[in-house]
Parts: C-alpha cells; sequence; structure tokens
C-alpha cells in the first residue's frame, strides 16, 4: 500500500485511488498512521472524504488540501460543534490532525446509514413523503431555535443510522447567535430546503410549513403561506440557472475544452479514450454507425462503443444562406443540452445528454452535435393502446410538469415520446422553451396541445382517452380537445 503526501493527492487530481496510508500529527501524540479504505466524495485538490481505519476502527475522515486547509477544517470543525450544541445528532468528532499543506478530522463511522435522499427517491406515497420531510424540518426547527443555520440544506445531508436522522456536513452551518432565529430567517432557510425539491412536491409545502412553524411556536399570520410558496420560486429560480450555467463550464461534473476553432463539453463521468475519439471525429463515427434519420436539417446515428450505445446527431448546416443566419446563434445543439439539463433540474424525465459539440470560428458558429444516452424503447406512436393507462396517464403528467412551469416543447409529436420500462421519455429538445411571459407560453402551450392530440386524429380510442386526462389542462389553457 503506498504512502501519500498532501502533494500526492493534489497532484491526482480527481484520480485519487485507494488504498493509500496517510501520516499525521495528532494533537498530544506522536505522528499516526490512517489507512484509507474509500474515497467517497472528492473535490480535486482541496477535499477528500474518505473511510479509513485507523487503530483497526473504521472511521470517516474529512482531509482537506492546499493553502486554505486550516480555514476550511475550522470551518467544518466549528459547524460540527454548532449541530451537536443546538441538540441535533451529528457523527461524532472523535480527533483533529494536520500535516504538510493539510488538515484532518476524524469522525464516528455510523453504521448501516441509509441516505435520506435515497429513502425520498424509494418513496413513491405523498404520505411517505410528508413524513419524511416533516421529520427534516423537526431538525430544522431544532437547529434554528439554536440559531443555527445550515447554508447547503438538502436530504443528502441527513443520514439514517440506527434509527436516528444524523445532520452532517458543518462546513455550510453557521452560528448566528444564541438566540433563536427570527421568523423571516427561518422561513428563509426552510424556503431554501424546499427550493431543493422538484416542482411538483409543492403540494406538500402547506403540510410541512404549519408543522415548522408548530414546532417554532409561532401563530399562522394570513399570507404568510404565499410569501413563503414565492421565496420557494425564487430561490429555485436562482439555482436552476445556477446550476444550467454550470453545464457549460469545466467543473465537477463536466469536462470542458473551448479552442478557437471548436468548443467542447461532456460529462466527466462518461469521458474515456473511446468517447474523446468520437468527440474528435463524429462524422467518421456517425458514417460506421446506424443510421436513424437522414434528414436535411439533422442527422442521427446509432453509434456502439465498447461499454455503451450512444446516439449522435449532428445539426446540419442546409445551405449557404442557413449558415449564414445560424452563425452568431447558439446552436440547436447548445439549446438541447441546456434543456435537458434544465429537465433534469425540474425532474421531468427527458434525454440523457453525455456530450456537446460546436464547430466555430473563434465567436462564429457552424455545424454542432449533440451525443447522448441511447434510450432502448419503441415511442408512443408504435406503442401506446387504450389499455395502456399507466402510461398514457404518465404522458399526461409530463405535459402537466411542463405547464407548471411554463415549458413548451415546440414539437409534441408521438415519436418525441420514447417509452421506456421506466416511463414515457421526450426528445428532440432543441426547440423547447421556458417561457417568462405568460401571453407568449399559453400561445406556445396552445399549439404544443394541439399538436400532441393530432398524433391520435385516427386513433379515435386514445384520442377520447387523452381528452379525459387532459381535460383540466385543457381547461386551463382554454384548448379545446
Amino acid at each position: 500500500m503506498n504512502t501519500f503526501d498532501a502533494r500526492n493527492l493534489i497532484n491526482a487530481e480527481r484520480d485519487v485511488r485507494t488504498p493509500f496510508r496517510l501520516v499525521v500529527r495528532k494533537p498530544g501524540a506522536d505522528k499516526v498512521e490512517l489507512s484509507y479504505l474509500k474515497v467517497l466524495r472528492l473535490l480535486p485538490r482541496r477535499r477528500i472524504v474518505a473511510l479509513a481505519e485507523y487503530e483497526g476502527e473504521q472511521i470517516l475522515v474529512k482531509t482537506f488540501l492546499g493553502k486554505s486547509a486550516a480555514k476550511y477544517a475550522l470551518r467544518e470543525r466549528t459547524g460540527v460543534l454548532a449541530i451537536a450544541r443546538a441538540g441535533v445528532r451529528t457523527p461524532e468528532l472523535l480527533w483533529e490532525g494536520e500535516f504538510d499543506n493539510g488538515r484532518l478530522l476524524a469522525f464516528r463511522y455510523l453504521p448501516d446509514v441509509v441516505n435520506i435522499e435515497q429513502q425520498w427517491t424509494l418513496s413513491h406515497e405523498p404520505a411517505s413523503q410528508t413524513d419524511i420531510l416533516i421529520q427534516v424540518t423537526k431538525i430544522l426547527a431544532k437547529l434554528h431555535d439554536h440559531g443555527v443555520v445550515q447554508h447547503d440544506i438538502h436530504l443528502d445531508n441527513f443520514l439514517l443510522s440506527e434509527g436516528e436522522i444524523n445532520t452532517i456536513d458543518g462546513g455550510a452551518v453557521e452560528q448566528r447567535g444564541k438566540a433563536p432565529l427570527p421568523e423571516k430567517q427561518g422561513l428563509s432557510n426552510l424556503a431554501l430546503f424546499f427550493a431543493q425539491l422538484y416542482p411538483r412536491f409543492d403540494v406538500l409545502i402547506d403540510d410541512v410549513f404549519s408543522r415548522y412553524m408548530e414546532y417554532r411556536g409561532w401563530r399562522i399570520i394570513e399570507g404568510r403561506l404565499g410569501q413563503f410558496e414565492n421565496e420557494v420560486q425564487r430561490l429555485r429560480e436562482s439555482r436552476k440557472l445556477d446550476y444550467i450555467n454550470k453545464t457549460f463550464r469545466d467543473c465537477t461534473r463536466f469536462h470542458c475544452r473551448t479552442r478557437f476553432t471548436r468548443y467542447e463539453v461532456c460529462e466527466r463521468q462518461a469521458y474515456s479514450a473511446e468517447l474523446a475519439e468520437l468527440m474528435t471525429t463524429p462524422d467518421r463515427f456517425i458514417e460506421a454507425g446506424e443510421l436513424l434519420k437522414d434528414g436535411n436539417s439533422a442527422t442521427v446515428a446509432l453509434v456502439r462503443l465498447s461499454d455503451r450505445s450512444l446516439v449522435v446527431k449532428r445539426y446540419n448546416i442546409k445551405n449557404p444562406w442557413h449558415g449564414l443566419m445560424k452563425i452568431f446563434r447558439k446552436s440547436r445543439a447548445w439549446q438541447s443540452w441546456k434543456n435537458a439539463h434544465r429537465l433534469e433540474f425540474l425532474g421531468i424525465p427527458a434525454l440523457k445528454p453525455v456530450a456537446m459539440i460546436e464547430n466555430r470560428i473563434g465567436p462564429l458558429r457552424s455545424s454542432a452535435y449533440l451525443i447522448s444516452e441511447f434510450i432502448e424503447g419503441p415511442d408512443a406512436s408504435m406503442s401506446l393502446s387504450p389499455d395502456l393507462q399507466g402510461e398514457l396517464e404518465a404522458i399526461a403528467r409530463i405535459l402537466q410538469e411542463l405547464s407548471d412551469v411554463q415549458i413548451s416543447h415546440g414539437d409534441l409529436k408521438a415519436t418525441n415520446f420514447v417509452m421506456t420500462g421506466k416511463g414515457p421519455v421526450m426528445i428532440d429538445l432543441d426547440g423547447m422553451k421556458e417561457h417568462k411571459n405568460q401571453q407568449s407560453f399559453e400561445r406556445a402551450f396552445s399549439r404544443d396541445l394541439h399538436r400532441f392530440m393530432e398524433n391520435w386524429h385516427d386513433k379515435p380510442q386514445l384520442r377520447s382517452s387523452f381528452s379525459g386526462l387532459l381535460s383540466d389542462l385543457s381547461a386551463r389553457h382554454g384548448v379545446s380537445l
């Protein structure tokens, strides 16, 4: 087993491989040695969260690297102690250590951990989901009663162990004083928590809001719930913009490279030598692949790599005039990449993009490519029948969710719904638009509904089923189906 130091770990960047040993100085003791068994979270050159072994016992260690290591270790320690002082369960801080250009915090390792985020994902009943939110809300209320704010408040920062919920991530915790948080600050932090959830769960806000007010011993004033809901929307919108912007730059999740003649971005976890070759010569892979569409505006091919199947869509330049019109605009590949991640943030099922390429001359754009995961399954025009009520309801839910967030698709052909084992998935997203203007959205979404119903003009039973499922939605938008 190799013995590493801070320089090794910093230079390794994302390629920190276990097992390895690290020697640290423990207060009141000589140097001690830890064996790192598994990296759990990694922020290259700055922080490693790992499962380690020390004196025959497993512990969780947070290792901070670089010039700011001491500052971030102190922030984590201060936050963890603030959580504990509030009477909220958190993994016990056992000891601290230091080494050249690094700091370390050792925590008691929680047995049989269940991530609350995972529990939430597996919970499909509203009553179960509400119960999870109320449990977390009770913890938040307790923190707020002790003047403590968790700024990175989401379900992933709560762990269930031995029947008790533990709050983690002290680095984002602030002690604002000994007095309880005032109502405005407390509700703002609760709204930030709700803003992490998909919009479809906003129906649970009323129950959770009421319970939080009860825990804090406050009376609900008329209009306060509406103000809280508005704050949730404001914070979610801010998060969404940050989320989408991050998909276009080099970061933990995405590998991004900009050159004078080309812009490319891809999912870092998917990046491999094969994918790099595909991104370098996409036309060669399209020619060798299985052609799915050979249109004037786009060419689509199924490409099979050694470990996965991908769909490569090339957005063509039809003629010089068309190229001149597109030269200053963001490409349709760019729009599709952006819209796919917008829907991902909102929890609406759509194609999963892997990479995007734009050929350029400086700021001037030409042809572009979108590479996405291959979605196994027939399209809705081929597979739907009136007796598949669950599939029909799932498509209707997607349309409802699009309406709730004021997004129009632009081309709701039945072939743009792929029916998978987990439900329908939308594709062909380059014409999708999120509307800020209500009138603009109503016009565009009305066209979407009309186009969707045209799919079933020769299938009266399906048309009748969708008319019933979409009756509330059509009435809301004043559309006759």
